[in-house]
């Protein structure tokens, strides 16, 4: 039986902050569309919308990079065209690296993007825009975030919406003890927490205490390592 551990004054409801989106819906479409609301996890828990599941998914990817400390969906980017009027482009996301450095992110799918020449546009935006809004313009498409690693962003966001506890001192004690690698089931089964093993797992590879072999979907079979540790050859 999973073991469960005790509510804490740490577990106590606290609300969701806010959107710091520029720009908010006016309408959640239905038909076509895929938009929704996306909670960030921590301390201070954040609403973020998306208005596409290409867009989900790249505030899925940002959000599970050790590398990028901040994530602001809708950024508001104000230029003037060639005939001097004031318009405003809004990025997809803005994300702030723990080097300090911010990179303006527009997200479209490929074909559409070499429809609407997208690149040459964003290319031309770069040159109009102020410094003070990023210190790179990047496109994005699908190829840019592949399909294997989408989904573990997406299953580490989940993860992480449980606080780390006693299955994730368990999974480290185990690991403590093994020599070279070892799968996430038999690391799992080790411990007497079952699934709550498993999200640990997850949470602890994402936190960079535990390394994955490869860059394919976590699963059972992903073979894992603590992180100090080189895989034994």
């Amino acid at each position: 039986m999973t073991k469960r551990r005790n509510r804490t004054l740490d577990d106590a409801w606290h609300p969701t902050e806010p959107s710091l989106a520029h720009r908010l819906p006016t309408r959640f479409r239905s038909r076509g569309s895929n938009q929704g609301i996306l909670v960030t996890t921590g301390d201070a828990p954040r609403q973020i919308f998306y208005e596409s599941s290409g867009e989900l998914g790249l505030l899925h990817y940002a959000l599970a990079r050790g590398d990028i400390v901040d994530v602001r969906e809708q950024q508001a980017a104000i230029y003037r065209d060639d005939a001097g009027v004031v318009r405003t482009h809004y990025f997809d996301a803005v994300l702030t690296m723990r080097d300090g450095t911010r990179k303006a992110v527009s997200y479209k799918p490929r074909r559409r993007a070499e429809a609407l020449h997208f690149a040459d546009y964003l290319g031309d935006l770069a040159a109009r825009i102020s410094p003070v809004v990023a210190d790179e313009i990047i496109h994005n498409t699908e190829r840019d975030l592949p399909k294997d690693a989408l989904h573990n962003a997406a299953l580490l966001h989940d993860c992480r919406r449980d606080s780390p506890g006693e299955a994730d001192a368990a999974v480290l004690a185990v690991l403590a003890k093994v020599t070279g690698q070892i799968s996430v089931a038999d690391l799992r089964d080790a411990t007497s927490y079952e699934g709550e093993a498993f999200r640990a797992i997850v949470r602890l590879i994402g936190a960079g205490c535990i390394v994955a072999q490869g860059t394919g979907r976590i699963s059972g079979g992903t073979l894992v390592r603590a992180a100090k540790r080189r895989a034994a050859r």
